[in-house]
């Protein structure tokens, strides 16, 4: 090896170094808590805002006062040791040090990482890749690295998705693989970045094979990981796979019809309408409202008073009963669409089936409430859903 090559060599490592720092514990050894990372972090954040000056180890440990000093010393010794944090002037009794930039590169790339699970970034290599295929500059070595790098990617997305897929449990499988599947978008973007590096390079052909067998070979894991959760939450509940934005943007750009299309054929309880912070309020408070009044005690009976009737004798039969006759109007049969309707507002609503409820409970009037399998739908309506129903009385057939 030449002396230039063992520069360039040198240089290559004491970079790589920088960049793990934030991972080494101490040397030769990995960390393996966070604490440590965010030690690291907030130790490289107040060099950033030190100044070309530098800082000495007691001013790192004061502008780390949320962690304990001894915990900030140790991990400014192994950046100090990495080379991460040097001196700013190589000499013996220097105490100013500054931070070199690659270790905060890195802490925010794994933060990104935690965040998005890789997928952005395999998003962004792939983009680079692309770019590099269209640069006059890319040689052909280049691009053979960057096909070998794209498929070993590839191949470590599908081992661990065909492993899930076939020998894991099923709740292993929805919580870890779920976040990679789905990804069309990223096959596309690595189909067409094949494309254009086989059609520059015809000399590449074997490394685009590898990277077309490596694509393959994550499609069969997702798909065979997508069968096995579709055969085991049904298709109603495999309705999570789909990525977030794919219902938001659906849901914008749908008509009413399509939206409606995917009630076709399903039953289901009616959702309750909206309600507005007032109606809400108003209703805790009406069923908070408790009746103070105090009834008088009873009477004794005498015995040559005529028995008062069954309907005299119960105050809220007779309140229920004049309730009846008012929401019948002289009619035998009403529609409660009807009734709803005249009601209004959804309050207002709410008292009508309150009380058409509690007339029907009370055997003793001659009201009854039958309920039909029709189904009303008006969208602009305070109802959305109303269903079928009459109120008659009793004896009279509903229509």
């Amino acid at each position: 090896m030449t002396f230039d090559d063992y520069a360039a060599e040198s240089a290559v490592l004491g970079i790589y170094r920088q960049v793990f720092a934030v991972l080494a514990r101490e040397a030769n050894r990995m960390v393996d808590d966070a604490e440590s990372v965010r030690i690291d972090e907030a130790i490289l954040q107040a060099f950033a805002g030190s100044g070309p000056n530098g800082m000495t180890i007691e001013q790192v440990i004061t502008a780390c006062a949320g962690f304990p000093a001894s915990t900030v010393r140790s991990r400014f010794d192994v950046l100090k040791s990495y080379r991460a944090v040097t001196r700013v002037n190589e000499r013996a009794h220097e105490m100013f040090y500054q931070a070199a930039f690659a270790p905060y590169v890195m802490l925010l790339f794994l933060r990104r990482l935690s965040e998005t699970g890789g997928q952005a970034e395999l998003h962004r290599m792939l983009s680079m890749a692309r770019l590099a295929v269209e640069d006059d500059s890319t040689t052909l070595e280049d691009a053979r690295d960057h096909l070998r790098e794209m498929t070993n990617v590839f191949r470590l997305l599908a081992n661990p998705i065909m492993q899930l897929a076939k020998s894991a449990t099923v709740e292993a499988l929805r919580a870890q693989a779920q976040p990679l599947l789905g990804n069309s978008d990223l096959l596309d973007k690595a189909r067409i970045y094949h494309d254009a590096a086989a059609t520059r390079w015809p000399q590449l052909l074997p490394e685009c094979t590898e990277l077309r067998m490596a694509l393959a070979a994550y499609r069969d894991a997702v798909n065979t990981a997508a069968r096995r959760l579709l055969a085991h939450a049904g298709k109603t509940r495999a309705l999570g796979l789909l990525p977030a934005e794919r219902w938001r943007s659906f849901a914008r750009e749908s008509s009413a019809e399509v939206l409606a299309q995917a009630l076709d054929g399903l039953l289901f309880d009616a959702p309750a309408p909206f309600f507005s912070a007032d109606d809400l309020l108003d209703a805790v408070e009406e069923g908070l409202r408790t009746d103070t009044g105090r009834l008088p005690p009873p009477r004794p009976r005498i015995d040559d008073e005529p028995p008062p009737t069954d309907l005299d004798s119960d105050p809220e039969a007779e309140v229920l009963a004049a309730r009846a006759e008012e929401l019948l109007d002289g009619r035998e049969t009403v529609t409660v669409a009807e009734l709803l309707a005249d009601a209004g507002d959804w309050p207002a609503g709410r008292r009508v089936l309150s009380d058409l409820t509690a007339i029907h409970l009370r055997s003793e009037l001659p009201y009854g409430l039958a309920w039909g399998d029709g189904l009303r739908i008006d969208v602009t309506s305070p109802r959305t859903w109303v269903s079928d129903g009459w109120f008659t009385r009793r004896g009279t057939a509903a229509g």
